[in-house]
């Protein structure tokens, strides 16, 4: 998706301010209200001195700033700084020449810096973000004093260091330190995965039953905290206690028993406490402070044509994710029962336009997928949930209804009218808590604050600090790759103009993982306010590129018995024995039940299953790797999702990954996962840049049918 803000694009991030003002670990104070009120620009400073809050506009690192960028994103190689102002906001129709600014050193020598863009700061209304290119005749100066004018009138002076700090010429007579205010934002390490207390847990659930019981349904809620866990669980009286698998495949009968079924998923009866957590969770994974998705978000994205029902379109953005977060996965803890869901009647839980988690409804005894969304079908669940969570609304601005993809605006919820009926005190209501899943607020947070190449963000101690691959040796990946390959792929994210986020103008919000060719993680970090559900994502991406570039992936797939893919992409010229560098984009290629993608009345590719017999819960080779340990987790036992060891929580079928090579040796692979998918590849490709594949190898020199495989795809004009 291209998204572009009225006038001027930024050429570099524009970064949220209040993180860079936390870090300095001041306290600020309001700016005067006779400066706010001048027509005088006001630049921010710390609170007790007159030096600028200032970072480097690709880094987000603070002074001293080097002259000539370390990580250049342009061709003329100057550092760009991002100064912070209030008092200045361009008026509509106002382009950024009305903004100049210069900079004086000790010498008093004056050097004209160019504004290279002028913009409000993403979730801080207060600040207006400008970016200056400094000057390529300063060099080692020491500090400098910096101001901006606005149609001619001067803002006061900060310090900035350039080359070092201290020295440089006096402050101004009467300069005084001029700081910013200190607004809400969200967390940068949070303490739990959310605010979520137990007795706002007992609303949302009486508010879903209250509205179920007016309209005459009995149905399971669950409520998750933002990374999944489950917050509470209440099965009201007379609710279907199963449910049934039902995507628009052919449906097959489930043993008595056991409730399973021989071929894929379609027709596997299920207990529907696990539906109610697997929506709620989705919507908690999929949600941030830029996006709000629900489950019926989720069925519109996941399906064989993008939009669904359209023939001759390609497949959904997300063809594949809903396996993932699943209970097998070793990256993702807690998983959700039965992975990620497309099943409407969930719903986002936020105060104060923080996410805080989801809430899930199960009581149709079918578990599947919108199939015809033109229908506006208005399921009973979906009504419950949207009254469950009144007064924990989506702010309207992120809702998926309000985000477009491909010119293609998303489905949020179907539900508009919300039920308020009398609420029935919890005690009284109708039905039971799950003893397994009592009520309890947020739970510990699975992630802790770090930074990586100057980047802000989170990571699970497990995955941090980063590794060297075990094998050693000079072709494998050190720690001190994988930190450079993690610190490239997050600078570049932050650069990236975002295709899911509001709102517009904000960059990429990715997950960002690096493993070695055993499928082992040497590093996993999250950009802040990623969305929870690429953490997961991002390691399956690199995890099935480095497999399917690997020498053994046709040995491995053998002996897991699924030799028959294997066969069926020898016989499209495909031997899968390390001689082609696969991304995920060319796997998923080849994952599609029509080839080439979208192209109706064509044959499977070689991995999927064909589309006579497809539906989401019967995929081909993704799903039938994890078939058997996937169930066997649903009931509880401890099994990784494969039985190959460098895939334990499974592989993905969607863009955002590339091979790692060393000296022309395959060293392991780079997956990123938490935005569009185009903006994913982009990121992955910064982050690999310099461990790329020979270029005879890769999969784009490759032709399958007659066609070229694709290896990466990048958006148009993908930069702030």
């Amino acid at each position: 998706m291209s998204r572009r803000r009225s006038g001027r694009s930024p050429r570099f991030v524009l970064t949220l301010f209040m993180l860079s003002l936390l870090s300095a670990q001041v306290d600020f104070q309001t700016v005067n209200t006779t400066s706010a009120q001048s027509s005088r620009p006001v630049l921010f400073s710390d609170a007790l001195s007159t030096r600028g809050v200032v970072i480097d506009s690709v880094t987000k690192k603070r002074e001293p700033f080097s002259p000539r960028a370390a990580v250049s994103f342009a061709a003329d190689k100057c550092t760009r700084i991002m100064l912070m102002a209030g008092n200045l906001r361009l008026a509509a129709g106002e382009g950024i020449e009305l903004v100049t600014a210069d900079a004086e050193d000790e010498s008093h020598q004056i050097y004209s810096l160019t504004v290279e863009y002028v913009g409000p700061v993403p979730d801080q209304t207060w600040a207006t973000s400008v970016v200056v290119k400094l000057n390529e005749q300063l060099g080692d100066v020491g500090d400098v004093l910096v101001r901006v004018y606005y149609k001619g009138n001067a803002s006061n002076r900060v310090r900035v260091g350039i080359g070092h700090v201290g020295g440089g010429p006096p402050d101004d007579p009467g300069a005084v330190p001029t700081p910013g205010p200190l607004l809400p934002d969200f967390p940068s390490n949070p303490i739990t995965a959310g605010t979520l207390s137990p007795a706002e847990v007992q609303t949302i659930i009486v508010q879903a039953v209250s509205a179920a019981v007016a309209l005459n349904r009995a149905v399971t809620v669950a409520v998750t905290d933002r990374e999944g866990n489950v917050l509470g669980l209440f099965s009201m009286t007379g609710a279907p206690t199963t449910m049934q698998i039902r995507g628009g495949g052919p449906l097959q009968t489930p043993d008595p028993i056991t409730g399973l079924v021989p071929i894929g998923l379609e027709g596997t009866r299920l207990q529907s406490k696990l539906g109610a957590i697997s929506k709620a969770g989705t919507a908690a994974l999929f949600s941030t402070s830029g996006n709000a998705f629900t489950t019926r978000t989720a069925s519109f994205i996941i399906q064989e044509h993008f939009p669904p029902g359209v023939a001759f379109q390609s497949g959904g953005p997300l063809y594949g994710v809903q396996y993932s977060s699943l209970p097998c996965s070793d990256i993702k803890k807690p998983g959700l029962p039965l992975g990620l869901s497309g099943d409407p009647g969930s719903m986002p839980i936020y105060t104060n336009g923080v996410a805080q988690g989801g809430v899930g409804i199960e009581g149709d005894g079918v578990y599947g997928i919108d199939r015809d969304p033109s229908d506006f079908d208005l399921p009973f669940e979906e009504v419950i949930a949207l009254s469950a969570v009144r007064g924990f609304e989506t702010p309207s601005l992120i809702r998926a209804d309000n985000i477009l993809v491909n010119g293609i605006r998303l489905p949020f919820i179907n539900a508009s009218a919300v039920l308020q009926p009398s609420a029935i005190p919890f005690a009284s209501l109708p039905g039971a808590v799950d003893p397994f899943f009592p009520i309890r607020g947020a739970q510990p947070s699975a992630f802790t604050s770090v930074v990586v190449g100057g980047i802000r963000g989170e990571t699970d101690p497990r995955f941090f600090p980063f590794i060297s691959s075990p094998s050693g040796g000079p072709n494998s990946l050190t720690a001190a790759d994988v930190d450079q390959i993690i610190s490239h792929a997050a600078q570049q994210a932050n650069i990236t103009r975002a295709a899911i986020r509001q709102a517009l103008g904000s960059n990429a919000r990715v997950s960002i993982a690096v493993v070695d060719t055993e499928g082992r993680v040497l590093g996993l970090f999250r950009q802040e306010d990623a969305p929870v559900f690429g953490f997961d994502v991002s390691v399956q991406k690199a995890r099935t590129a480095a497999f399917f570039s690997a020498a053994n992936a046709a040995t491995l797939l053998r002996s897991a018995g699924l030799g028959s893919y294997v066969d069926r992409a020898a016989a499209d010229g495909l031997r899968l024995d390390g001689s082609v560098a696969f991304s995920d984009r060319a796997v998923g290629f080849l994952h599609r039940p029509f080839f080439p993608d979208g192209i109706d009345n064509t044959a499977a590719g070689p991995f999927s299953t064909e589309i006579n017999k497809w539906s989401v819960f019967n995929v081909g080779l993704q799903l039938d790797l994890i078939k058997t340990n996937f169930q066997a987790a649903i009931v509880g036992a401890s099994v990784p999702c494969t039985s190959i060891a460098s895939l334990p929580n499974g592989i993905q079928i969607f863009p955002g990954s590339v091979p790692l090579y060393k000296n022309g040796v395959l060293v392991g692979a780079i997956g990123i996962s938490g935005d569009g998918v185009d903006q994913d590849d982009l990121i992955s490709a910064a982050g690999g840049n310099g461990f790329s594949p020979p270029t005879a190898t890769r999969s784009d020199q490759v032709f399958v049918r007659g066609v070229r495989l694709p290896f990466v795809k990048f958006p148009r004009s993908p930069n702030l």
